[in-house]
């Protein structure tokens, strides 16, 4: 994917900001894992299947994966050198992820453009892709150039939300104001805040067969209004313009996290989940 076409901008971020950011990330991704985890062995993510994990940020899920189907190779892409480079770092010196396994998997990572992928025509047996189609401003052609290099038979998976499948209640009235700048930020910058309800339609006009969505809830009574609180944005990776929401951002936040404190609330949205087989 190309910063020109894409509503997520790690690399315009301000380096205080990126460790803020990269932190966000690793919350997010442990506290998606579970859910994921479970869909892998279905989805033919297993040992001795090569996995490409495409806009893997970081590397935490890249890792997760190469433990998945070891002694496979998994190969985590990213347009952000930055991302990768910064990611990789932190999680050598932290430790961030589960490092308890016996298994010491090397996954490969490599910098690319999803429009444009970086590897010869079938050569995944899986190709992977989290959260990322909510950026893209063209994913159909992103799900042919994915089909392109999977082997025959091979399968692509992709998680994301939709903005209609999500809730807070009770919402503060910042919390709504900031919502809808966001919305209006990231459709102005190629995004869709709907993609979840559209990834099977878009697997299918790829060229894959045996299209299949599932939805997973992911909610406060589940995992804590705090766990859930922790992995949101507040509209920062979208570039909103400073010297306007600034201090909405500000205010969201705060009014959000004194929810935690308060008798119940909840907020809960869909992780979809979308495969497609590419039949020889």
């Amino acid at each position: 994917m190309s910063t020109k076409t894409c509503s997520y901008r790690y690399d315009t971020l301000e380096k205080r900001e990126q460790s803020k950011e990269l932190r966000r990330l690793h919350r997010q991704a442990l506290t998606f894992l579970e859910s994921e985890r479970k869909h892998w062995s279905r989805v033919g993510i297993v040992p001795g299947r090569t996995v490409l994990d495409i806009g893997c940020g970081s590397g935490l899920i890249t890792n997760e994966l190469a433990r998945q189907v070891y002694p496979s190779q998994v190969v985590g892409l990213d347009i952000s050198q930055a991302l990768l480079d910064k990611g990789q770092q932190e999680y050598s010196e932290n430790g961030l992820g589960d490092t308890s396994s016996e298994k010491r998997p090397q996954p490969v990572f490599k910098q690319g453009d999803i429009y444009n992928l970086p590897f010869e025509h079938n050569s995944f047996d899986v190709a992977y892709a989290r959260l990322l189609f909510q950026h893209l401003d063209d994913p159909i052609k992103a799900v042919k150039s994915i089909w392109s290099v999977l082997k025959p038979g091979g399968l692509l998976c992709i998680v994301d939300i939709d903005k209609g499948w999500s809730g807070l209640y009770p919402e503060p009235e910042t919390s709504l104001e900031l919502d809808s700048a966001m919305i209006q930020k990231q459709l102005s910058q190629g995004g869709d805040p709907w993609v979840g309800r559209k990834l099977g339609y878009y697997l299918n006009s790829g060229g894959f067969k045996r299209v299949e969505t599932n939805v997973t809830l992911i909610d406060s009574d589940k995992i804590g209004l705090t766990n859930f609180f922790g992995f949101l944005s507040f509209g920062e990776p979208h570039q909103l313009e400073k010297s306007k929401f600034s201090e909405l951002q500000q205010k969201a936040r705060i009014d959000v996290q004194k929810l935690i404190s308060s008798p119940y609330a909840w907020a809960g949205f869909g992780l979809f989940v979308a495969t497609g087989c590419k039949l020889p």
